[in-house]
């Protein structure tokens, strides 16, 4: 043993040695687009400073050659189409002369580089239209585009947003080559762009290609072998109910990963391996390799999970190179064959057998839990009585631990310093009448104890709910059930991680506390103003009801834009529609539009709209069908603060 570590540490100092002897500084690269910088900008009569950071981060000889090519084309292009020309600048109010920032550093075991220039930025809807015109994208898919995809679209082969041709751009030919030439050792291109305020490109490039850390998997008594670039995480479900958490959606399995609908492949089905004698293949576990690769995250399900290990990669033979599904080979410690797994190409290429390629998984996937409960999601915490109670997360500020010698009491009331303002805490054990201790009479007497506390903010007032213990983020399965309640402070029951759970009422536990002389309390200000409320998320709508109606509003409700319609055109009145977008049967695009497409008087009546995730096209497509305003979901006092804007105008 002692002669085996010994002979093992000398091998990794030599492999450390000949690998220092490979790595030279990036610097030797870099430093050479200073005179193109000041020679292009001269010619097109341009003032840009150039910046490198990060020369003497090292890089390996062969990549720092293979890299040379795409960068030079990206400091180019950032010359020609970024910075803008010194008159263009001044008009906008930035200095007249540009700066393109090249910066280099190691980040998770791979060399960054990122080209940065201050100029014009890239115009999503520009990109969009020209892609449309060359035939890239149809008409119909543009406008379901994310603007990450969007611009995305300038990688593609022969797209160019260049108006003429000359020995800078607009030869056709340019991004796409970098994309592919970047991905051909094993490295990722990714960009984003602000318009009017520049745009980054960052180049992820391994260290070295010779040695990869990789993953080593069993599958039906195959070794293959994963680079941990393209790693995530490892899931192992056990247990009978394991294969129940796999969701069969449309003959393809999904798994839920923390809220996320994920599709699932299993290597062996997808490699065609068969069943080796001999071995058992009802286990009562299941291994995902959750897997990403340029953004597409999906799992792998494999019999078993090695170890990790360094692998020198070895090409495959020209018979084998066809196979997308293999970056390559490597020769194990026992001298077998493992085959290295090409995350992307699997992705690209995998089969579910039923003509559904694993990006059209993807997009299923994306669509299924635009329509689930992505929106339903609740904080599990116990509290004395040994049980599991949720809060809705969308109430949740923040989650807080506090110790003992922190807390002050005023009579039975303990209160805790919030940043400048007491902040009650609140015994839930007490509020809703259970059996067991409360943490919070469990401090009394006691100097060193740690209290876990849930920080909600309700009608603009701190309050600490007390728990025994946070334990996870669930999602709500399904509604509301309020036939069990047998007290006040709960909402209901809901279904989440196979079990019943009881929904925490919080404003009503808020209200029975009868704090500071009811400052804290419902307020009492008579009708406000009649509100639709169209939400497909019983939950969600749930919440907004109580916290519109203690404000003093009339709530009407519908569960899709085509009950809201419905509600409309039998002539009810409201003053204000507060409308989600993503909802089966009618979505809130097409509910907005088709009101504000009537001839009635509700045609011109405020429309708030919520959901999960703005982004400017979002925006901009929601002027178009109607929208008043356009709010994020979770955001209540932004939410409460606009629907009391609208309704004292009305």
């Amino acid at each position: 043993n002692r002669l085996a570590q010994q002979l093992n540490i000398i091998t990794t100092e030599l492999q450390t040695d000949i690998m220092t002897t490979r790595m030279q500084p990036v610097g030797s690269v870099l430093s050479k687009f200073e005179r193109i910088v000041r020679d292009l900008a001269r010619s097109q009569n341009k003032k840009i400073a150039l910046e490198i950071i990060g020369k003497d981060t090292e890089l390996d000889k062969t990549l720092l050659e293979a890299i040379r090519d795409p960068l030079t084309h990206l400091i180019r292009n950032s010359v020609d189409h970024g910075v803008e020309l010194p008159e263009d600048r001044i008009k906008k109010g930035k200095n007249e002369e540009g700066k393109i920032t090249i910066r280099s550093y190691h980040e998770g075991g791979q060399v960054t580089i990122e080209i940065k220039d201050d100029g014009n930025g890239i115009d999503p809807q520009r990109i969009l239209e020209k892609a449309i015109q060359k035939g890239i994208v149809s008409s119909e898919q543009g406008p379901k585009m994310s603007a990450r995809q969007i611009l995305n679209i300038i990688f593609m082969p022969g797209f160019s947003t260049a108006e003429q041709i000359t020995n800078i751009s607009g030869r056709g030919v340019g991004m796409d080559v970098v994309k592919s030439n970047i991905e051909k050792i094993g490295g990722s291109v990714d960009i984003t762009s602000n318009v009017g305020e520049g745009t980054t490109f960052k180049l992820k490039i391994p260290l070295t290609l010779a040695i990869v850390p990789a993953l080593v998997i069993q599958d039906k008594n195959e070794t293959f072998a994963i680079p941990q670039i393209n790693l995530v995480e490892l899931v192992r479900l056990e247990g009978e109910e394991s294969r129940k958490q796999l969701e069969i959606l449309h003959d393809s399995e999904f798994f839920r990963l923390r809220g996320n609908l994920i599709p699932i492949f299993r290597l062996s089905e997808s490699l065609k391996l068969e069943q080796q004698a001999g071995t058992n293949q009802e286990d009562d576990f299941i291994n995902i390799v959750i897997l990403s690769a340029e953004g597409r995250v999906y799992g792998l399900i494999v019999d078993s999970i090695l170890d990790t290990e360094e692998i020198v990669v070895k090409p495959l033979s020209k018979k084998l190179k066809n196979l997308s599904f293999f970056a390559g080979a490597t020769i194990m410690g026992d001298g077998r064959v493992a085959l290295i797994i090409d995350a992307l190409g699997f992705f690209n290429t995998v089969d579910r057998g039923h003509g559904q390629k694993a990006d059209h998984l993807l997009a299923e996937a994306k669509e299924l839990q635009a329509y689930g409960n992505e929106d339903q999601e609740v904080l599990l915490c116990s509290l004395g009585d040994n049980r599991n109670y949720a809060i809705p997360l969308m109430l949740v500020n923040r989650l807080e631990e506090f110790h003992s010698n922190q807390i002050e009491w005023s009579g039975d009331q303990a209160l805790m310093k919030y940043g400048n303002i007491p902040m009650p805490l609140i015994n839930l054990e007490k509020s809703l009448k259970l059996k067991g201790l409360s943490m919070l009479e469990s401090i009394k007497g006691n100097e060193d104890f740690t209290i876990a506390c849930v920080v909600v903010k309700i009608r603009n007032h701190f309050f600490g709910l007390v728990v025994d213990s946070i334990k996870d983020i669930a999602i709500s399965e399904g509604g509301i059930s309020s036939d069990s309640v047998d007290r006040n402070g709960l909402l209901g029951t809901i279904f989440t991680n196979q079990k019943t759970i009881s929904l925490l009422d919080i404003h009503g536990i808020i209200d029975m506390q009868k704090l500071g002389k009811n400052v804290y309390s419902k307020k009492q200000n008579g009708n406000n103003g009649r509100i639709l409320v169209v939400e497909d998320s019983p939950l969600y709508r749930k919440v907004l009801k109580d916290f519109l109606e203690e404000c003093g509003y009339e709530v009407a409700l519908a569960s899709n834009g085509r009950e809201g319609i419905d509600f409309l055109e039998r002539g009810e009145v409201v003053d204000l529609i507060i409308l989600d977008i993503e909802m089966p049967i009618m979505n809130g695009w097409d509910c907005s539009k088709e009101i504000r497409n009537s001839n009635k008087k509700y045609s011109t009546v405020p429309i708030i709209a919520i959901s999960s995730r703005i982004s400017a096209q979002d925006k901009a497509k929601g002027l178009s069908v109607g929208f008043t305003q356009h709010l994020e979901k979770l955001n209540k006092e932004e939410v409460l603060k606009s629907v009391s804007n609208y309704t004292n105008h009305r």
